[in-house]
């Protein structure tokens, strides 16, 4: 993986090529149905809206804030026998490098109804523009990131129900 990938393409590419079987991959994931968090950028309670606040810090501390340890402390051990951990690290260094300040879209997060929620999706919006939908699975007991995607599209949007 290189981490000079153009803007436009290196965060969705990256993490879709990368990073996807890393989603849900160490774990089974039984069907749900997801709700709309009812508070604009409302994060969800517990470890999940702890996680997702951290990757919207991590995007926004600008170049070279991320380390290997960070990571190790915000994932589940076996995210890493899936996806290597220099893959996420660089991945998240380019976000950090990309010069945009990022903030989650107004009434985007949406998560399973379990509680505490354990699988989340937002659109990250940048200050260029760029709308990037993630989502994001936490290991229930640990609290950590056992899945994460992100997809850059000009019309992402989570939706609660998948599209006809």
């Amino acid at each position: 993986m290189t981490s000079s990938i153009s803007r436009r393409v290196f965060v969705p590419f990256v993490l879709a090529t990368t990073l996807t079987a890393g989603l849900f991959g160490a774990h089974t994931v039984t069907a749900q149905t997801p709700s709309a968090s009812p508070a604009a950028a409302s994060l969800p309670d517990g470890p999940l809206g702890d996680q997702i606040q951290w990757l919207l810090d991590t995007a926004n501390a600008g170049a070279g804030a991320i380390t290997v340890e960070e990571v190790e402390a915000h994932f589940d051990p076996a995210f890493f026998d899936v996806v290597p951990i220099d893959d996420v690290v660089a991945v998240l260094a380019d976000l950090q490098s990309a010069g945009v300040t990022y903030e989650i879209e107004p009434n985007s997060v949406i998560t399973t109804r379990d509680l505490p929620a354990t699988n989340g999706r937002f659109i990250l919006v940048g200050s260029d523009g760029s709308r990037t939908a993630v989502s994001v699975q936490i290991e229930r007991d640990a609290g950590l990131i056992a899945g994460l995607l992100l997809e850059l599209a000009s019309d992402a949007t989570p939706a609660a129900s998948p599209a006809a």
